[in-house]
């Protein structure tokens, strides 16, 4: 992503996550795909480097960051590893809920968070509701003293290797406003089941398993009280959309640079040229260029929009992940094409960048999904209606 826009303190969070990502997460990528591993060390050195509390306030041991820093450092990392940085972006945008909510004991939580170098995983995708992850079905009842939740999440990043889980539930209430009820489920709670389910084809490392909940936890693990979730919800969705549309935009970028490189330096040898040298092999790499830029500029938008205008950031983000999107799938084919045999094989990058391109059309709301509400906005229709 280019920097242009970016302040001098963004252009520093970003300059770590490059450091971090090229010295760390890069060498690991590989066996961590092609083991299916949690990356439990690059998280770690995130850690280190103090990027694990971006979004969180200073007050709590944070960095504080801004939405646009924030898809910088996330597409920084996402060159490096898809899936590290979407288990990153889930946590940032968990922590980003978690900081909506003023209140002393979720204050003290995010705190320890920080502290301890603990990690959030964000579970609202569930069976049967696809990607309509303001639906759930996972249940939030008083019970004596407690809430009682039970459920099912699915496709929950980190599970099973994290320290808390982000869930939302329905406690009953059907007025919309009312119908959000955010839940912070540590690990350990008795009747917290997780399911090891992942096997994906891309993003292999981020160990996005089910997990069953039968469970008795405190009003404290209720974030905003019962169906009080929708406004924290409003704080947290940009971080969400754009972690998941920034981490689309770092794939693009890292096929696109790893065939920039190798048109550069490949060299027929019954010629003597090299692939720049031939107009067909330019005029792919201008297609992917262009893609690369728009996705960039459009999620920079979207994040400034939503930094500066949360109210009226909904277009802009359903743009940004769509264009985000179809940029990593379109890049990484096209430089797919480029590369030939030597993209294809495991021990290239490119192979694992062209199966972790298709992840983010299918995570929070799908192509299908996003088509529809930018055709509502643009015809004057509200986007959040069925």
């Amino acid at each position: 992503m280019t920097h242009t826009a970016l302040r001098d303190r963004q252009h520093d969070l970003v300059d770590e996550a490059h450091l971090v990502a090229q010295k760390a997460l890069a060498p690991r990528a590989t066996e961590h795909d092609r083991n299916a591993t949690f990356p439990a060390d690059n998280l770690a050195d995130l850690h280190d480097a103090g990027l694990m509390g971006l979004l969180a306030p200073r007050e709590v041991g944070g960095r504080g960051a801004d939405l646009p820093a924030y898809v910088a450092v996330v597409a920084e990392l996402a060159r490096a590893c898809g899936s590290t940085a979407l288990i990153f972006a889930m946590h940032c945008g968990a922590s980003r809920l978690l900081a909506a909510d003023e209140s002393p004991a979720t204050r003290d939580a995010l705190a320890r968070i920080v502290r301890d170098r603990q990690v959030i995983a964000w579970g609202f995708s569930e069976p049967g509701t696809g990607g309509n992850i303001l639906a759930p079905q996972l249940t939030a009842s008083p019970e004596g003293d407690g809430v009682r939740v039970r459920g099912r999440k699915v496709f929950c990043t980190g599970a099973g290797h994290v320290d808390h889980y982000l869930f939302n539930a329905t406690s009953g209430e059907q007025e919309f406003r009312r119908a959000q009820t955010m839940l912070l489920v540590p690990s350990g709670t008795p009747g917290l089941g997780v399911e090891p389910t992942w096997d994906g084809m891309g993003m292999r490392a981020n160990q996005a398993n089910d997990v069953a909940v039968d469970a008795l936890v405190t009003p404290a693990h209720v974030i905003g009280g019962l169906g009080g979730g929708m406004p924290l919800l409003a704080h947290a969705l940009p971080a969400l959309v754009l972690g998941l549309a920034a981490t689309s935009l770092g794939i693009a970028q890292a096929a696109h640079e790893y065939a920039i490189a190798h048109v550069q330096h490949r060299v027929h040898a019954n010629t003597g040229h090299n692939l720049a040298g031939y107009q067909g092999v330019r005029m792919l790499i201008a297609d992917a260029t262009a893609a690369v830029h728009t996705a960039s500029l459009t999620v920079q938008h979207a994040a400034r929009v939503a930094e500066t205008d949360p109210l009226d950031a909904l277009d802009a983000m359903n743009l940004a992940k769509y264009v985000a999107n179809r940029a990593a799938i379109t890049v990484a084919d096209i430089c797919m094409e480029v590369c030939g045999g030597k993209g294809f094989l495991r021990t290239s990058p490119l192979e694992r960048h062209f199966r972790d391109a298709r992840a983010g059309s299918l995570m929070g709301a799908n192509l299908g999904a996003l088509r529809d509400m930018i055709a509502k906005s643009a015809l004057g229709m509200d986007p959040r209606t069925d």
